[in-house]
């Protein structure tokens, strides 16, 4: 028969252990929240209402101006004589008193150098005075003189090529050749022969 149970030996207590301490530390106080009053109706801020930005419809930008296009230049008048668009060794102009042509044996020279045929052309015209061919005798005749220009554009030795029946005729168109002083250096080769034609036609 057993007097008495035993009791179990007492544990020892862990100072550090704070679940096993013997004086439980306090639990944390905790504040109590406070609830903060609604704000009165004049204390409510109205939110100012959003304008939404005016889109503004953006400009094209106009485009630098473009630079003028020079225009190709328009051929000149063909003179009478001339055919248009073909580029050929002889030349004609319109007097008062008729019509002086002028031609080069050499068809290259006056097809590349067309301008300077009508140079010679016009020198010359601008030098026949027709008044000192008789008007009776000379009527509808052409004399045609033949002449050479050097380098320098110096005529020379102008010849009749074609006598036209009319003395003072020929003599006029002479003197008209004579007279030119130049026709400005030729732009190329050593010289060049000229025919060089007058008609005369009474007003």
């Amino acid at each position: 028969m057993v007097a008495s149970i035993p009791l179990p030996p007492k544990q020892k207590i862990d100072e550090k252990n704070v679940l096993a301490s013997e004086t439980p530390s306090p639990a944390p106080v905790v504040a109590k929240e406070k609830t903060e009053p609604p704000p009165k109706p004049n204390e409510v801020a109205i939110p100012k209402k959003i304008t939404k930005p005016v889109k503004v419809a953006e400009k094209p930008t106009p485009e630098p101006p473009k630079h003028p296009t020079p225009e190709p230049p328009k051929p000149t008048k063909a003179a009478t004589g001339e055919a248009p668009g073909v580029r050929v060794a002889m030349a004609t102009m319109q007097l008062k008193n008729g019509t002086a042509s002028v031609n080069v044996e050499d068809k290259t020279f006056g097809a590349r150098f067309a301008y300077y045929i009508n140079i010679v052309n016009k020198k010359v015209a601008e030098q026949w005075f027709t008044q000192e061919a008789d008007p009776v005798a000379s009527n509808g005749k052409r004399v045609t003189i033949v002449f050479d220009i050097n380098r320098d554009g110096v005529p020379s030795n102008p010849r009749v090529e074609t006598r036209s029946g009319s003395p003072s005729l020929d003599t006029s168109a002479m003197r008209a050749i004579q007279r030119v002083e130049g026709f400005g250096p030729l732009p190329a080769g050593d010289h060049i022969t000229v025919e060089y034609s007058f008609d005369y036609k009474r007003q």
